[in-house]
């Protein structure tokens, strides 16, 4: 009975590490497509624009533009969604607390 129980643990050990290889190369192809799609972004995007804010004029890339406004967007938004998250983890914590009680 030993003797069966060999190789397949030996087979699940390699399934596991062909499937570990098979991720790491599909994670390496999808790293690979982003960076050429970000660097094909910063490439077509590298013209100077004229920014008009209020009484403030400046030429900028583009590109630069571009991610200031990702930025601003990301924290402006993860801001505004604080309230909610915290409101959301006082309601789990008091139903926690309710059935604890009952």
């Amino acid at each position: 009975m030993t003797e069966s129980q060999e190789p397949v643990s030996g087979h699940a050990e390699m399934d596991h590490v062909l499937r570990r290889r098979r991720r790491r190369a599909i994670r390496g192809v999808l790293v690979l497509a982003v960076v050429v799609l970000v660097v094909a972004f910063v490439v077509q995007n590298s013209q100077l624009v004229t920014v008009h804010f209020w009484f403030f004029t400046h030429k900028v890339h583009l590109i630069w533009l571009v991610l200031a406004c990702l930025v601003a967007g990301t924290v402006l938004g993860y801001m505004l969604g604080v309230p909610e998250r915290r409101a959301m983890r006082r309601r789990r914590k008091a139903e926690r607390a309710a059935r604890r009680s009952r």
